[in-house]
């Protein structure tokens, strides 16, 4: 648990500037979506899960890069500027996009052959955009060193990822039950983004601190 309370600490100091990095992406990102989903004939389900999937493609990954950036400028005692932050996101936006696509559809692959299966992809692939962006290895790549980063790393990295993922979970649930509408409606969509944006922030803040935990232990 020590890395959630590090984590805590260091997104007390630069949470707003992390936040706002996921804004950036969110606000964009649920507008796309909306528009997406209301250009599909039929507007069904499916067809709405395929737009707010591409239209997060397209941006997140683009914050996520950003904040990995950011918060590793300030781990090493140096200011990154939220701008250059995005700017050097963006210099690798293929890999991290294609990254971000592949484990979205492996992790809901294992989710389809029910939840075990699903938990445990997203386990081992909690680092794949960290290596992207960190070691500048390419996808396909970073998902196999995420495999071995992981691997017999459970006493360290099994509690804070799924006091995480629980946090996510219940965050998600309750801002989209606070939000819920019978209409699909653009400016719920829009403040359901703005209120996942700090809970956004703050698990790339606690991915960066395991992935730096258990990257200075052998492989």
């Amino acid at each position: 648990m020590q890395s959630i309370v590090q984590s805590l600490h260091f997104f007390a100091r630069y949470g707003l500037s992390l936040t706002v990095l996921f804004l950036l992406s969110a606000i964009p990102s649920e507008i796309a979506g909306f528009y997406l989903q209301q250009s599909f004939a039929g507007n069904s389900e499916i067809s709405g899960g395929f737009a707010d999937l591409f239209a997060s493609v397209l941006i997140e990954p683009l914050a996520t890069g950003a904040a990995i950036f950011f918060i590793e400028s300030r781990d090493q005692g140096e200011k990154l500027s939220l701008y250059d932050s995005l700017i050097k996101s963006a210099g690798i936006y293929f890999p991290l996009a294609t990254s971000y696509l592949v484990v979205f559809v492996l992790v809901m692959l294992g989710f389809s052959l029910y939840l075990l299966p699903g938990f445990y992809l997203l386990y081992k692939l909690m680092f794949v955009e960290f290596r992207v962006a960190l070691k500048g290895e390419p996808p396909v790549e970073a998902i196999q060193a995420s495999f071995n980063q992981t691997k017999q790393q459970w006493s360290l990295l099994l509690l804070p990822f799924t006091v995480l993922l629980l946090t996510l979970l219940f965050s998600q649930s309750l801002i989209s039950y606070l939000l819920m509408s019978p209409e699909n409606v653009l400016w719920l969509q829009v403040i359901g983004g703005v209120l996942e944006a700090p809970f956004m922030a703050f698990a790339v803040v606690v991915g960066f601190r395991l992935f730096s935990l258990t990257s200075q232990r052998p492989l």
